[in-house]
């Protein structure tokens, strides 16, 4: 956030560009994934479904499997998330394993859904954009000032940002591929990936990261997850294979957010 905020900055004025180019998205989607060696999903015959970012970011729910997963397993986070008055007293006894209180999120989890609740552990996940088509869904986050992936939530000290967005998307596929990718500020501006980023996408699958991200899933559904995050590219290299001038992009928004 801040002066350059990348929802601002970067995403919006890339993206109402191409959208206003074109909107059913023909012309530049199968560039924009070949910057990530993505296998371009069939192309839509109409305009896009959603195409949703600032000021219009698509928020997609937490899979009720992962808020049950949270409900019995949640460890302590940082006091602030506990809450206040009773939705603190109820997040506290989840953290003890209180057995009534457990089962008592679980219920309410079941009968009520995923709201703002004190049973609910994870909020919806806001990706940069959004672009759903009868064929497909992309998700897409976009950094700018920050030097390496966002790694975890208030309950999970390992969710990876991109894994969770995948993980809201695959909810509401209805059978079509998901296609998830990272756009982030180069070096200097350039092209070349900062090195945070760098061979991010090969280092999830060794390690604990993909498991603990995705706990309520399966293996193969963890696997299918990953391969749906095609990697990480610069926005100097979309805006050169996707032909977008310089001049949209916005250097920094004003002392008051304008």
């Amino acid at each position: 956030m801040g002066l350059r905020d990348s929802s601002r900055t970067r995403v919006a004025p890339v993206f109402g560009h191409l959208y206003c180019r074109d909107v059913s998205g023909r012309t530049w989607l199968p560039d924009l994934l070949s910057l990530v060696q993505a296998q371009c999903p069939p192309l839509p015959k109409k305009a896009l479904k959603s195409a949703d970012w600032w000021p219009r970011e698509r928020a997609l729910h937490a899979p009720p499997g992962l808020l049950r997963w949270l409900i019995a397993n949640c460890t302590a986070p940082r006091d602030e998330a506990l809450g206040t008055g009773d939705t603190r007293r109820k997040r506290e006894a989840l953290v003890r394993r209180d057995p009534e209180t457990v089962s008592e999120a679980l219920r309410l989890l079941s009968g009520m859904g995923a709201g703002r609740n004190w049973y609910t552990l994870e909020g919806p996940s806001q990706p940069d954009a959004f672009v759903e088509a009868d064929e497909f869904v992309v998700v897409i986050e976009g950094k700018r000032t920050e030097s390496a992936p966002t790694t975890k939530t208030e309950w999970m000290p390992v969710r990876h940002q991109m894994l969770r967005h995948l993980d809201a998307a695959w909810e509401i596929r209805e059978q079509r591929p998901v296609v998830g990718l990272m756009i982030v500020e180069g070096e200097n501006g350039g092209g070349t990936l900062p090195a945070g980023y760098r061979d991010y996408r090969e280092s999830l699958e060794g390690g604990t990261a993909l498991d603990d991200s995705l706990p309520h899933r399966t293996k193969e559904e963890r696997a299918v997850i990953l391969q749906a995050f095609a990697g990480v590219t610069t926005w100097r290299a979309v805006l050169e294979a996707l032909r977008v001038p310089d001049d949209v992009l916005i250097p920094q928004l004003s002392a008051d957010g304008v």
